[in-house]
């Protein structure tokens, strides 16, 4: 398995292939094995807090309960299963297959992933690009410009919109809180977070 990076939506189904009998290599940046080891466990836990919540109304109802999708203990056994690479290095999977990750400049860790695949005298290569960040973002690289690929996996959720300039949306973001204060409204701000799993600490 090759991860772009470790936000849910992206990795959050690995213990599940896991808890199904999934025992291959999964390839990942450091940053992105060590932001997984933190945030599939609390999946874990999400998942176990979410079903015991829903089996206490189905319980109420004379209903069966389920199982959570996968738990905190196998989120922690699929982390052994990370193989940790870096940026620029070229990695060979096995004979067929090699592949370099390269900074995609969307969060800590994040990769483009170039593979290249042999087949008989035939090599092709194909690029994934996992979600891609934008230029001249404080703290993060700018994504890697990749020159070439036979074929690619692009993700597009922006893919039909012109991103304005940061300054343009410092400006936009600020008249819309003001606007929304002096008309006595909130402002919902939606956004991907990290944290820290302290459930076991004290």
């Amino acid at each position: 398995m090759l991860l772009t990076h470790a936000h849910i939506d992206h990795s959050g189904r690995i213990p599940k292939l896991y808890v199904d009998g999934y025992r291959n290599p999964i390839y990942a940046t450091k940053a992105t094995c060590d932001l997984c080891s933190i945030m599939l466990p609390d999946s874990g836990h999400i998942q176990e807090m979410e079903i015991e919540w829903r089996n206490r109304k189905r319980k109420r109802k004379g209903e069966l309960g389920f199982a959570p999708l996968y738990t905190a203990e196998d989120a922690n056994d699929c982390l052994e299963l990370f193989r940790k690479v870096n940026y620029n290095e070229i990695v060979d999977i096995d004979d067929n297959i090699t592949v370099r990750y390269n900074d995609a400049g969307h969060m800590l860790g994040s990769a483009i992933i170039e593979v290249w695949v042999k087949e008989g005298d035939k090599q092709e290569k194909i690029v994934f690009t996992g979600d891609l960040g934008n230029n001249d973002i404080p703290l993060l690289a700018s994504p890697t410009m990749i020159e070439s690929a036979d074929y690619l996996v692009m993700e597009s959720t922006y893919g039909n919109k012109f991103h304005m300039r940061n300054d343009d949306k410092a400006e936009m973001f600020l008249n819309i809180v003001y606007d929304t204060i002096r008309n006595g409204g909130n402002v919902v701000i939606p956004s991907f977070a990290v944290r820290k799993n302290t459930r076991n600490t004290l």
